[in-house]
């Protein structure tokens, strides 16, 4: 499934109506249709709801989608509705107009916020239900009075909240800090959009679903648009049953360089997940000073007494470096040489912070073959930036720092997003709290490794890795609720499963 920006968004529906002669107002009436449709199927399960449902109306196309739904929620028979008119008339000859009007000859109540605050003040006490259409995706900067008020007011009532299409005030440009509207559902025309799944924006959004059969497919499934949601179609598609026959050896020899005084539990997450994830084979090369005590730990995973040099890497398939690895000159030389061995690799924690110092000093590249997990406080030390102005638009900085570096970058966090040198991305819906546990990245990156060691390519393992580790912490929150890092080891080896026979990936 594809996922769009607010530019994109907007070329899809002028394409829709230059190229495919689809007038404006059919679009905003199967918008409307759809987003009516999706609140009884998904959301208005029991039929319509009891209490006063009110409409918050901008002038935009937005507003009118939502004056779009008021009226068919009337002709359904629901008697309890008003709209609210967040910033005016709309003009009478421009869409919204158009319905307003429709809906005001309906005998449905019409309120001016800006003229009718204590009236307005009034039906939002007492509604059951809010319906956001103030801005839609055309809106840039922050909100301005007197929409603030307006929606900081819906934010504190006790009314379940639906955003038509995104919340108001979110958008590409969206800042940490600016008001925008809270809601509990959104429903998101056609393709989702990109502003719904950024760090400071998922949390407005709710539960978000799709509304469907409004845009010709020719339009919203083009292979030029570069975002695509991760989701289990794609597993389906990329994780491929190995073949009958395989032999450790032919399944992939990963060499793991992880883990320190104080932090050999990372290199115990990274490298037993790995096992896990396909690999045919792994080699911990851990510090001689740490060998014995840790000995004990493994058994799968074989230990390797490492004094810093740099060992014959000619019979591994793929490395994972710098979980708990720790920073050094040592370790930044290292790290410098195993790069130049152009074996594949995943880089991760301390390994991310060592590839920043480098990039200081030398032109990094690592020839597409690599992926780099960084949470974002990492990212923004790798492009010595603000972690706050990373959060506020990091795609285009993974997007650049990717095509720079030649590597696939998986962004971790509530929404994940994996970015490839050539301008391709995904994004991962993740929204699960309990995976924020100390080691839950190491098992990403040993998932990660596994798949590249085991014969993916770096794109696929990378989103292959986010959306196996996300379904690791969905069914161990179900099952467990809270859980620690170690508890989701034992579930890689089921969710890299495979039923069927075939061929390897």
């Amino acid at each position: 499934m594809k996922v769009v920006d607010s530019l994109r968004m907007a070329r899809i529906d002028r394409e829709a109506q230059d190229r495919f002669s689809i007038p404006e107002i059919v679009l905003m009436e199967d918008a409307g249709r759809g987003i009516y449709a999706v609140l009884r199927e998904k959301i208005w399960k029991s039929g319509p709801p009891g209490g006063l449902v009110v409409f918050l109306a901008g002038k935009g196309n937005n507003g009118g989608d939502a004056l779009v739904v008021a009226r068919l929620c009337r002709l359904a028979g629901m008697s309890r509705l008003a709209v609210i008119l967040g910033s005016g008339e709309p003009k009478a000859g421009n869409l919204a107009g158009v319905h307003l009007k429709i809906c005001r000859s309906l005998g449905i109540d019409v309120i001016d916020y800006g003229a009718e605050k204590r009236q307005a003040h009034r039906l939002l006490g007492e509604a059951r239900w809010l319906v956001d259409g103030l801005l839609g995706t055309g809106g840039t900067g922050p909100v301005r009075p007197p929409l603030v008020e307006l929606i900081q007011r819906c934010n504190r009532v006790s009314a379940l909240r639906i955003a038509v299409d995104i919340p108001s005030g979110i958008g590409d440009a969206y800042r940490k800090g600016n008001t925008a509207f809270q809601a509990d559902y959104t429903l998101t025309v056609e393709l989702p959009k990109l502003c719904l799944y950024l760090p400071n924006t998922r949390r407005f959004c709710g539960d978000i679903h799709l509304v469907r059969g409004v845009f010709p497919p020719e339009l919203v499934e083009h292979e030029d648009i570069p975002g695509q949601m991760i989701t289990d179609q794609l597993k389906r598609h990329l994780l491929r049953p190995l073949a009958p026959d395989s032999h450790k050896g032919q399944r992939g020899h990963l060499a793991v360089f992880a883990g320190s005084e104080g932090t050999t539990g990372a290199a115990w997450l990274c490298s037993t997940s790995a096992a896990r994830s396909r690999a045919g084979l792994v080699t911990l090369f851990l510090d001689r000073s740490l060998y014995t005590g840790n000995i004990p730990k493994y058994s799968s995973v074989m230990l390797h007494p490492w004094d810093g040099d740099l060992p014959d890497l000619r019979k591994f398939d793929a490395l994972l470096v710098g979980p708990g690895w720790g920073l050094s000159e040592q370790r930044e030389r290292c790290l410098e040489q195993l790069f130049r061995s152009r074996i594949q690799g995943v880089l991760d924690a301390d390994g991310i912070s060592l590839l920043a110092s480098l990039r200081k000093k030398n032109t990094v590249k690592l020839g597409g073959t690599w992926i780099l997990t960084p949470h974002p406080g990492e990212f923004s030390r790798l492009l010595d930036m603000d972690t706050a102005a990373v959060l506020n638009d990091p795609l285009p900085l993974l997007l650049r720092a990717s095509a720079e570096l030649e590597a696939t970058i998986i962004l971790k966090g509530h929404c994940s997003i994996v970015a490839c040198p050539d301008g391709r991305y995904g994004i991962l819906d993740g929204m699960n709290a309990a995976m924020a546990t100390g080691g839950s990245g190491d098992v990403l990156a040993g998932i990660c490794a596994g798949l590249l060691a085991s014969g993916c390519e770096a794109e696929d393992a990378a989103n292959l890795a986010v959306l196996l580790h996300s379904e690791i912490g969905r069914e161990l929150y179900r099952d467990k609720g809270y859980f620690l890092a170690e508890d989701m080891v034992a579930s890689v080896s089921s969710i890299c499963k495979v039923e069927s026979g075939g061929s390897q990936p």
